[in-house]
C-alpha cells in the first residue's frame, strides 16, 4: 500500500513539474515573440519617420518607435538580458540614436545610409530572437504558436510595405523575392481560417481582424500604386496588438488551468 502511494506521489510530482516547465516555456516564448513584435513596430515607425513621401515629419512617429524600444528594454530585463539578444538590441538602439543626432540639413543620402544600417541591425536582432523562439516552438500549444505566427507575419508584411518606399534600403528580416507579398498574404489568410477552427470562442474577434486586414490588403498587394504608410500601420498594428493580447491571455489561462 505504501509503495502504491509513493508511486502515485511520484507521478503527481512529475506531472506538476512537467506542467510548470510547460508554463515557463510558454511565458518565455510569449516574451520573445513580444520582443520581436516591438522590434517590427520600432522599425516600421522609423521608416515612416524617414521616408521621402511624408512632407511633414510627425513627432508621433518618433514617440511610437521610442515607446517600442522602451518595451523591448523591459522585456530583455524580464528575460535576464540574454547576451545573444542584448548585444544586437544595443546596436539597433545605438544606430537609431546616431540617426536622430544627424543634422536635419545633412544630405538625404547620409540619412538613408544610416537607415539602411538600422534595418540591418533590426534584421540581425530579429534573427537572433527567432533562433531563441525556435527552441521553444515545439513545447507550446498549437494555437499559441499560430497566434504568434499570425502576429509576426502581419508585422512582416507591414514592414515590407514600408520598406518598399525606399529604393536604397535593403530587406534584412525576410528573404526577398518577386512574390514575397503574395506569399505572406496567402499565409495570413490561410492561418486566419485555421485559427477560427482552433479557437471557435474567438471567432468574432478573429472576424474583426479579417475585416481590418482586408481593408488594407489591396494596398499591400499593389504596393507601388499609391503610398499610405501611416494608414497601413494604423490598421495592421491594431491587428498585431489584438493578436498579442489574445496570445497573452492564452498563456494566462494555461497557467490558471
Amino acid at each position: 500500500m505504501r509503495t502504491h502511494l509513493k508511486y502515485l506521489l511520484v507521478l503527481l510530482l512529475l506531472g506538476f513539474t512537467g506542467q510548470t516547465q510547460a508554463d515557463t516555456d510558454a511565458q518565455l516564448a510569449q516574451n520573445i515573440h513580444e520582443l520581436r513584435s516591438e522590434g517590427y513596430r520600432a522599425a516600421t515607425y522609423l521608416l515612416i519617420d524617414n521616408n521621402l513621401f511624408e512632407r511633414v515629419r510627425e513627432p508621433g512617429n518618433r514617440e511610437t518607435y521610442n515607446d517600442a524600444l522602451g518595451n523591448m528594454e523591459k522585456l530583455l530585463r524580464l528575460m535576464d538580458n540574454p547576451q545573444e539578444l542584448r548585444t544586437p538590441f544595443n546596436e539597433f538602439v545605438s544606430l537609431i540614436r546616431e540617426l536622430e543626432n544627424q543634422p536635419q540639413e545633412q544630405e538625404a543620402h547620409y540619412h538613408l545610409a544610416t537607415v539602411n544600417r538600422i534595418m540591418m541591425a533590426h534584421g540581425a536582432l530579429d534573427k537572433a530572437a527567432a533562433a531563441q523562439y525556435s527552441t521553444l516552438a515545439g513545447t507550446i500549444s498549437e494555437h499559441l504558436h499560430a497566434l504568434h505566427q499570425q502576429s509576426l507575419e502581419t508585422s512582416q508584411i507591414l514592414l515590407l510595405y514600408q520598406n518598399s518606399m525606399f529604393s536604397s534600403i535593403g530587406i534584412y528580416f525576410i528573404e526577398p523575392g518577386e512574390s514575397v507579398f503574395q506569399n505572406i498574404d496567402a499565409s495570413i489568410v490561410q492561418r486566419s481560417a485555421s485559427l477560427k477552427s482552433m479557437l471557435p470562442e474567438l471567432s468574432d474577434t478573429l472576424q474583426d481582424l479579417d475585416k481590418q486586414y482586408s481593408f488594407i490588403q489591396p494596398r499591400l498587394l499593389d504596393h507601388r500604386a499609391d503610398w499610405v504608410p501611416t494608414i497601413a500601420a494604423f490598421y495592421l498594428q491594431r491587428n498585431t496588438t489584438t493578436l498579442n493580447d489574445l496570445a497573452r491571455e492564452q498563456v494566462r489561462q494555461n497557467k490558471a488551468s
